[in-house]
């Protein structure tokens, strides 16, 4: 029989009582509608995450309301259904009916709290609070629909509950509801998707779980006191096609919100995405610093950025829509626009530098390009222009360039500039007759000024020097070369060699003398002397500015070799004594490589003439020019470093004789004297040359004799005792040539191990005809003997000037008188014997 509606408030005394002690009993359940009412379940709360997901990524609140009572509408149904289905897996002995209008109202509550729930879940962030309330917003809604249908129940019995197993139902459900709502949060906290489809479906399951959990705990705790007409009322099968069919509609239910929520995310995602990708093309546009503008067939501006308004000085509502033809974005706007017009029409693209204008006036150099854009699906085409501001570049280009072509130091023009400045002038003036001058100048002794008072005092010198060469004038340009060499180059007003020295000499005079006039260089005024060489030259006569370097070079070699102070004019002597020393030092080398060398022999004589020994002297016999004096070839050699294989050779060739005459009765006493440079023996491997020489040759060492300049003592007198004193302990010989032509080596005379002192020429020739030579000789003679040295004199030719060197105690002579300069294998066979040789 039915249960009268005042039973429902019989309810809460129920669950004082015990059932167990009424005889009351329990239904059993059919498994395959409890696992079916599950799936119910699960495939509801599945939906129902999705449509909370839906929902957090909806902006419009209209979309989220519809979807939110959507959601909450199939979460209740198939809450609803899960109960419906799982309320017909019970079994009793009596038949059991439901009342239709409260079975429907039942679903009421779980709606109620299934959209109190996702509302709850799609607010951010989620705090514990809000998680809890929603789990058990979520919990009750299921627990009153489940009672609230079970108050439905229509059946000859009295229902009572088992107060523990009742408050385990709503445990279950608000507990389990919780649970669902933690895990939707850890299912929000994962990007991925097939991370978030795993959550997903764990807390789809927890939910289920809630509700098929609660439902059949509280069907454990209920329990049915059968009336006494209960048998009158027997079990009635239920209706297995409406459980089927309200369960399939609820799962049908469900996948379609599950379809329907993935057709609204792509289109959401579309849309979204279609808004994006403009918006963010408009973005990167805006954000070029480059000007973009787009207009269309008709010139007309369709979009244009904010760097395009700044570069052209325009606001957006000016040159929106505005015909682009009448826009004056270059200088030349009007011209160019045309050129432009054609380009596109048959290429496509236009590009190039132009100079773009501001509308305040301002102009700046920019690279503008202009391209077609055809569009797939249309006809219609666009064109889109970019103006980029090219001033930074064109700036740094032009400082790149005065680096290129500057002096850091002075601000003048550099050697290249120079170059093409020159270059330049032949081309322009060649055809005309004037002259021009190209002067070179350099600093006297500036080396000694920096090494003296700091390269800071030096590089003062030479911006002021810069600076007085800027003061002379605009019809000269100069530059500075390297260092401290400077150059000046003018055009002269003059057609005619004769006149165009005159003006040279004049201009280069009047730049000289304010060049030399005193600089103050930090508190010290210094005195600067000034090297000047120049070419005097008509443009039509040069061939290249390599020729004008060259020779106006020569010039300013000939200044620093005289020191004069005088401007030197190149002449053609300067050239061709150039050419010859080039040519003199190529066919040396060779000379020295092959052998072509050779040395004579001089004797050096003792007090009764008898030979003693000889000095060897280098010999070079030119196949065409002939014998060419050692005074021609040395410097040379001095200059160009080729006295080191020279010097090497002269060694070797020396030791040589030395080991051949020691074998030889009549020559094994004679000594033999070789010249040695100041930068042969200055190289650090000097004494092994030497030791290494004479044990390859077999030479006595005793017998040996270097001879030395003054000037190698000036230069480094600590390195040549050092190296004197090992060559001595060998046994060799040292002699001091050209004494007395020197300034500093009385100084370190009594620390050189020295033998022997070599009187200069200059004072031996003029003994007889100078009062004063006779003095300085004896001198010499005086300082040797008090030394205990050995005195030689050079250049003795007559026998008066034997006579006086004898009275005055010089009894060693070499001379003409006593033999000139011979081979070494006619010296040997004319000085063999130990008779006199006086001629």
């Amino acid at each position: 029989m039915p249960l009268p509606h005042s039973d429902l408030l019989m309810i809460l005394p129920n669950l004082l009582l015990d059932p167990q002690a009424l005889s009351a009993l329990q239904g059993k359940h059919d498994v395959p509608l409890v696992i079916l009412s599950w799936l119910v379940a699960l495939a509801a709360s599945y939906a129902s995450l999705e449509i909370i997901r839906l929902v957090s990524s909806t902006s419009s609140s209209l979309w989220r309301r519809t979807w939110l009572t959507a959601g909450a509408s199939v979460m209740g149904a198939g809450v609803w259904s899960m109960h419906f289905v799982g309320m017909h897996a019970y079994r009793l002995d009596f038949h059991v009916s439901h009342g239709h209008l409260l079975t429907l109202l039942s679903v009421l509550p779980a709606i109620v709290g299934s959209l109190v729930a996702m509302t709850l879940l799609c607010r951010e962030p989620l705090s514990h609070r809000t998680l809890f309330l929603a789990g058990s917003s979520l919990g009750l809604g299921i627990g009153v629909m489940h009672y609230g249908g079970m108050a439905a129940m229509h059946m000859p019995a009295t229902l009572y509950y088992a107060l523990d197993l009742f408050l385990a139902s709503l445990v279950v459900a608000v507990g389990l509801g919780v649970l669902s709502a933690y895990a939707y949060r850890l299912c929000r906290m994962e990007n991925g998707k097939a991370r978030y489809q795993r959550y997903a479906f764990i807390s789809a399951l927890c939910i289920s779980l809630a509700v098929s959990g609660m439902h059949y705990v509280a069907m454990q705790a209920a329990w049915f006191v059968p009336m006494d007409n209960a048998a009158d009322h027997a079990h009635m099968e239920a209706s297995h096609w409406l459980i089927y069919v309200i369960s399939g509609a609820a799962v049908f239910a469900a996948l379609l919100t599950v379809l329907a929520i993935k057709i609204q995310r792509r289109l959401q995602d579309s849309e979204r995405h279609g808004h994006m990708t403009q918006r963010r093309l408009l973005e990167v546009i805006a954000a070029l610093q480059d000007g973009v503008v787009l207009f269309d067939d008709s010139a007309r501006i369709r979009l244009c950025n904010n760097a395009f308004e700044q570069l052209t000085g325009m606001t957006h509502a000016q040159l929106m829509d505005a015909d682009i033809t009448q826009v004056p974005y270059a200088k030349d706007s009007q011209a160019l626009t045309p050129t432009i017009h054609r380009a596109l029409v048959s290429q496509g693209e236009w590009s190039g530098m132009v100079t773009a204008l501001r509308t305040n006036g301002d102009e700046y150099p920019a690279w503008l390009s202009i391209s077609r854009v055809n569009y797939a699906h249309s006809k219609d085409r666009d064109y889109v222009a970019l103006l980029s501001d090219r001033t930074d570049e064109q700036n740094a280009q032009q400082r790149i360039r005065y680096l290129a072509y500057h002096d850091m130091l002075t601000g003048l023009p550099n050697r290249l500039a120079l170059q093409e400045y020159l270059t330049t002038h032949l081309e322009d003036t060649r055809h005309k007759g004037h002259y021009s001058v190209l002067a070179l100048l350099d600093v006297n002794r500036f080396k000694v000024l920096n090494d003296s008072m700091g390269q800071d005092i030096g590089d003062e010198l030479l911006r002021q020097l810069g600076s007085r060469l800027q003061q002379a004038g605009k019809q000269v340009v100069a530059a500075r070369l390297d260092g401290n060499e400077f150059a000046l180059c003018l055009t002269l007003t003059a057609t005619d060699q004769t006149e165009a020295e005159r003006q040279a000499h004049q201009h280069i005079e009047a730049v000289q003398a304010s060049l030399v006039a005193d600089y103050q260089l930090h508190g010290h005024t210094y005195p600067c002397k000034i090297n000047v060489g120049m070419l005097i030259f008509c443009p039509r006569e040069i061939e290249s500015v390599g020729q004008l370097f060259k020779r106006a070079g020569l010039a300013l070699l000939e200044a620093k070799r005289q020191r004069d102070g005088e401007p030197k004019r190149f002449c053609a002597v300067l050239e061709q004594k150039l050419e010859e020393d080039i040519t003199l030092e190529r066919e040396l080398r060779l000379a020295i490589d092959s052998g072509a060398l050779s040395l004579h022999l001089q004797p050096q004589v003792g007090a009764q003439h008898e030979v003693i020994g000889a000095e060897a002297l280098v010999r070079w016999h030119h196949p065409q020019q002939g014998m060419i004096s050692p005074g021609r070839f040395i410097p040379i050699a001095e200059h160009t470093g080729l006295i080191l294989p020279l010097g090497a050779w002269v060694l070797k060739e020396g030791c040589r004789l030395l080991g051949e005459w020691k074998h030889d009765p009549r020559l094994r006493h004679l000594k033999l004297s070789l010249n040695v440079s100041v930068r042969q023996f200055q190289q650090p491997d000097f004494v092994e040359q030497v030791t290494t020489t004479l044990r390859a040759t077999g030479a006595p060492p005793e017998r040996l004799t270097l001879e030395l300049t003054e000037s190698l003592l000036m230069s480094d007198p600590e390195g040549t005792i050092d190296k004197m004193l090992r060559l001595r302990q060998l046994g060799i010989r040292f002699a001091l040539d050209d004494f007395g032509t020197g300034y500093s080596s009385l100084a370190y005379l009594k620390s050189l191990p020295l033998d022997t002192l070599k009187i200069d020429i200059a004072f031996v020739k003029d003994l007889t005809l100078d009062m004063q030579a006779t003095p300085i000789a004896a001198t010499i003679i005086a300082l040797a003997e008090s030394l205990g040295l050995d005195v030689i004199a050079e250049g003795t030719e007559t026998a008066d000037q034997c006579t006086v060197l004898a009275r005055l105690g010089c009894h060693v002579y070499q001379g003409y008188y006593f033999g000139k300069p011979a081979p070494a294998a006619e010296f040997a066979r004319r000085n063999g014997a130990s008779s006199p040789t006086a001629s």
